[in-house]
């Protein structure tokens, strides 16, 4: 039994009891009153039928007698009257029957009011004529005592709910609310949720029980803020250049690497800042690091949110586009280059008036997976480079024509039916972003929207959830979703997608009992209608708010916060899940995790590729005990081998996706029945 309970059973039993003690102190009081007022009443009743008669007794008038006891003497109040005559041994009695009464037989049962009888000699002068005695009836004094009980009930009925309401509310503000703060405030810190402190109770105990919880939350919110920091120190340190602000060296060949293998067109853009190298071998390294700063920040307020950026060398910066090129895309890219280096020679000229060396830069485009390796790609950005030194517009290209499969694929790695689904590189790498956009509305439209999954498992390989992947299929031939997501990204139409994904997963989670999770676009979290069908949708299918996880980019968190609440209040309003995918990719705090309440998080591939490496090992503890301390799961995404399964596995990361724990498969029933 908790302590208000306690307190109030305790205090209410004790008012109760305090409250039947002057009941019944009262009744007892009320009783006897009664019985000594009807003794008063039959004594001055005798005393006044004395006085009257007493002349007709000194004339022996029996009949006048008579007269006067019947008429002063009521049959309701009276039971018997007796006078003894003691000239000749005369007796007069009278005898009233009992009138009904409305007072309970139980109640006369309990309560007892005896009969008094009383008993007087009848003078004059010194004579003695007689004696007279009168027995009342108690019917008078049980109907006031029945009448003064009911007014005693209730009164103390009455009291005691006025009493136990005003205990109640005093118990409520003095005991109940600061206990129910502390109750809250332990469950906040508990989840990491500090706020404000709890305000100074007007109980004098919880007082130093007050400021103990204040300041116990205040010491682990300063914990909790020094990790946080230790996390993105770590990060920032294994991955960000500190000059630049940029992805450094290290993150960038990770970058390149996947730009290498994605089966997409792409393009990367090489800038060299000459002036950065001449000022550090001129001992100028603060004058080199503005520089270094001023153009990391240029390059991060003009880039894409898609472009990836890095900092390669001391005096090299590089830009990845993994974004689908127009036919007239290859003009622009020159012409934004132009104008880029103009606008970096300006910086440069004003950190380093003396440079003569311009700004010069490159574009490397490709047109499907390549099989160069990343040492050979920096090798043409060396050349590049060194053409554009030489070009009078300081600008030089390089284009990569369709290659070779990588080696694995080229011998039969692939199973029969993925080889058959192979797509149709050469139609679909000629066509832009508009072109992707209107292919995407008749699927839609069409319903040639597939879905493919890929199982999240546990430690334990039970699996946990199956990650949704849409496919397009056009003219026999099927497209994933990185061929044509990053188009529709660009031109800001994900939500239609995103609207038909999530319809086909309900279909699905209608004939199969399993959980789904699906990946939403930050154009569709910017997207206010978007979020209200949502909002619409789900309420018409609660059914399946267990089943139907949302995954939500961390990028959404930091750059579109307001629609991400948004969307995460809706989620919270219907009990559905969420979680956050790519944790930990930006540089940006992970501290607004403790805004929210995701079911995982999802840690960005560049820090579980290689958990053995000592900084990189650092940065993904951090960033695992930041999520456990606020009691999120982590999960592990693109695990590809077994030493890595198992480091991953040492480190408390409770879930792994990727091609060693599962392989994609198309879904039977991904198309909606008609």
């Amino acid at each position: 039994m908790s302590l208000y309970r306690q307190l109030f059973l305790g205090l209410s039993l004790l008012f109760l009891l305090l409250l039947a003690g002057i009941a019944f102190s009262q009744f007892t009081t009320t009783r006897s009153y009664l019985v000594e007022q009807q003794t008063l009443e039959i004594d001055n009743a005798i005393h006044a039928v004395g006085l009257a008669i007493s002349p007709y007794l000194e004339q022996d008038d029996t009949v006048a007698i008579e007269s006067v006891i019947n008429a002063m003497f009521d049959g309701s109040l009276y039971q018997k009257v007796t006078l003894q005559l003691l000239k000749g041994n005369t007796i007069i009695e009278r005898s009233y029957p009992a009138q009904p009464s409305d007072v309970p037989h139980w109640f006369r049962q309990w309560v007892n009011i005896p009969a008094v009888t009383r008993q007087n000699t009848l003078t004059s002068g010194w004579l003695q004529y007689g004696k007279i005695t009168v027995t009342s009836y108690p019917t008078l004094a049980y109907r006031k005592l029945w009448q003064s009980s009911w007014q005693l009930l209730s009164t103390f009925i009455i009291g005691f709910a006025i009493g136990v309401l005003a205990l109640k509310l005093l118990l409520d503000q003095f005991v109940k609310k600061p206990l129910r703060q502390f109750q809250q405030k332990a469950h906040a810190i508990a989840d990491q949720h500090f706020g404000q402190p709890l305000p100074v109770p007007p109980t004098k105990e919880f007082i130093p029980l007050t400021h103990a919880f204040n300041q116990m939350a205040a010491k682990i919110e300063q914990h909790f803020n020094q990790q946080a920091q230790e996390a993105d120190l770590l990060r920032k340190r294994a991955y960000q250049d500190p000059e630049s602000g940029l992805n450094n060296r290290k993150r960038l060949l990770l970058h390149l690497e996947d730009w290498l293998e994605q089966d997409t067109t792409g393009t990367i853009v090489i800038v060299r800042l000459e002036a950065i190298s001449r000022l550090r071998s001129q001992k100028h390294f603060p004058q080199a690091a503005q520089l270094a700063e001023k153009v990391g920040h240029h390059l991060k307020s003009t880039a894409s949110a898609q472009a990836k950026l890095g900092r390669l060398s001391h005096s090299e910066f590089i830009i990845i586009r993994p974004e689908q090129a127009d036919a007239t895309d290859e003009e622009q890219t020159t012409q934004a280059l132009q104008s880029l280096l103009d606008q970096l020679s300006h910086i440069q000229a004003r950190y380093s008036p003396e440079s003569l060396q311009p700004v010069c830069g490159g574009v490397i485009t490709k047109q499907a997976r390549s099989s160069l390796a990343v040492s050979a790609l920096l090798a043409q950005c060396d050349n590049v480079l060194s053409k554009a030194q030489h070009s009078p517009t300081r600008i030089a290209a390089i284009r990569h024509q369709k290659g070779p499969l990588p080696k694995s694929e080229s011998q039969g790695n692939q199973t029969p039916q993925h080889a058959l689904q192979q797509m149709h590189q050469p139609e679909h790498l000629l066509w832009g972003k508009q072109q992707w956009l209107e292919l995407c509305q008749t699927a839609i439209d069409n319903d040639r929207i597939t879905l493919s999954f890929q199982t999240v498992r546990d430690s334990q390989h039970h699996p946990l959830h199956q990650e949704v992947f849409a496919v397009l299929k056009h003219h026999e031939h099927c497209y994933s979703a990185h061929l044509f997501i990053p188009a529709l990204n660009a031109l800001r139409q994900t939500s239609p997608l995103d609207r038909h994904i999530i319809q086909k997963a309900v279909h699905y989670l209608s004939l199969h009992q399993t959980f789904l999770a699906i990946n939403i676009a930050p154009t569709s979290i910017a997207d206010t209608e978007f979020i209200q069908w949502l909002d619409s949708f789900l309420a018409e299918h609660p059914v399946i708010s267990q089943q139907l996880i949302f995954e939500l980019p961390e990028i959404a968190f930091l750059e579109e916060s307001a629609q991400t609440r948004l969307l995460c209040l809706v989620l919270d309003r219907h009990q559905f899940t969420y979680g956050i995918d790519h944790f930990g990719h930006h540089f940006d705090s992970v501290g607004y995790l403790r805004q929210y309440h995701p079911k995982y998080v999802k840690i960005d591939a560049d820090f579980t590729r290689q958990p053995a490496d000592g900084i990189q090992h650092d940065a993904l503890r951090a960033l695992i005990q930041t999520a456990h301390h606020l009691n999120i799961k982590t999960i592990a995404t693109r695990v590809e081998h077994q030493p890595q399964y198992q480091a991953l596995k040492t480190l408390g990361i409770v879930g792994f996706q990727g091609h060693y724990i599962t392989v994609h498969k198309e879904a039977n029933h991904g198309r909606s029945s008609s």
